[in-house]
């Protein structure tokens, strides 16, 4: 068969019965392959691009082998053109029964029969072409899926690594208990807090936040999570260091990575000795800490602290004394968009909802805030509530 030209299979009971159809398609250019309607059905019909099927003689044969064709391409598109002589309304609808796409009544003028020809021919460019960019998109499809579910497992893995490197239970010290609320906004987020044991005497606990969400956030709450250094260990003797140490050497480490887009990471950091009730911290650009005393009204520890990461600058500190029953709070800025009753959103709405639960043992307490500021909705960003309690 000639390249470029459409294959066109015509089909009757005796080739000289069509003989007329085939010259008329070949004159003008088609390729034609003939096939007789007594026996089975051609074995490369998937290579034709339409079927004429003469049934001018022999109508019941060519019916049926119709009904047979029609049956073979249940799941694939080829045009087929009933030709027929019988000038009866049922007769010409018959072939359409049997599965032909439109008939052609004899005698018929060349003209005629080449345009439908030509019209059935652009369906069928038609049709397989959009079969054609539909298996494309299926194609993609099923490339975008895998790739959808490759960045869902990995997303899973960076989530269970994040969490694999929060405190898995927080530390049982003499005199003071902890309470956390921890919830990202996604699988994984910036917020991070941690709470450790130093010595007899000390607990050291912080709430970060790595501005932005998802896998690059989680990233610099490993970071994070690395690079504060609480104690400087000597042999057999060690430092702590205070919080303004701490946090000056978190923002030389950043600043020493020179990443090209300085990542901003804030973070409130406190050492707090239970013995005597002493609290050092200092904070870097991070909410101010909440001080929820149990005779009194709360108030934020209000204390200077740039961003780490952007300069080289030092941390300001400041020391208080607790008294049995007072909390303190830590808390991510996700508490900017909480509400509770008349108070602005934000910062006075977590003092106005502190102040009212503030009789709460600190788990009730921590679980209490985050229920009457956000309720069963999810906050637009990462939210942390970490609470420490001071006991007798």
């Amino acid at each position: 068969m000639p390249t470029g030209r459409p294959r066109i299979l015509l089909c009757a009971a005796e080739p000289r019965r069509a003989a007329d159809v085939r010259a008329l398609l070949e004159q003008a250019g088609h390729s034609v392959a003939w096939h007789g309607v007594n026996g089975t059905e051609p074995d490369d019909l998937i290579g034709s691009r339409l079927v004429v099927l003469d049934g001018s003689h022999h109508e019941d044969e060519t019916l049926a082998f119709c009904r047979r064709l029609r049956a073979r391409l249940i799941d694939t598109f080829i045009p087929i053109l009933y030709v027929t002589a019988d000038t009866e309304l049922v007769a010409r609808l018959a072939g359409q029964g049997d599965g032909a796409d439109t008939y052609l009544l004899r005698p018929f003028a060349p003209i005629e029969l080449l345009g439908q020809v030509a019209a059935f021919l652009r369906i069928k460019d038609l049709h397989d072409r959009l079969t054609e960019k539909s298996a494309e998109v299926h194609r993609v499809n099923r490339q975008l899926q895998q790739a959808y579910q490759q960045i869902d497992q990995e997303l899973e893995l960076a989530r269970r690594l994040q969490l694999s490197l929060l405190p898995q239970t927080l530390p049982d010290a003499p005199r003071v208990r902890f309470a956390v609320h921890y919830r990202l906004c996604g699988r994984v987020g910036g917020d991070f807090y941690d709470v450790f044991r130093l010595d007899e005497q000390h607990v050291g606990f912080y709430v970060a936040d790595a501005m932005g969400h998802g896998v690059p956030a989680s990233l610099l709450t490993i970071f994070v999570k690395k690079g504060v250094k609480p104690k400087d260990v000597f042999g057999q003797q060690y430092r702590l260091l205070p919080p303004t140490e701490v946090l000056h050497r978190l923002n030389k480490d950043l600043m020493d990575q020179a990443i090209s887009e300085s990542p901003f990471i804030t973070i409130a950091y406190v050492l707090y000795n239970h013995c005597d009730r002493t609290v050092q911290f200092a904070r870097a650009g991070h909410p101010y800490p909440l001080h929820v005393p149990s005779d009194g009204e709360s108030q934020f520890w209000q204390v200077p602290g740039s961003l780490l990461g952007v300069f080289d600058t030092v941390f300001p500190g400041q020391s208080h004394r607790l008294h049995a029953g007072d909390k303190l709070l830590l808390y991510s800025d996700g508490i900017d968009s909480a509400q509770f009753g008349d108070f602005p959103p934000g910062a006075e709405s977590l003092r106005g909802c502190a102040d009212k639960n503030k009789e709460l043992p600190i788990d009730e307490f921590v679980a209490a805030i985050a229920r009457d500021l956000f309720g069963h909705v999810n906050p637009p960003d990462d939210l942390t509530l970490l609470g420490m309690e001071a006991m007798p």
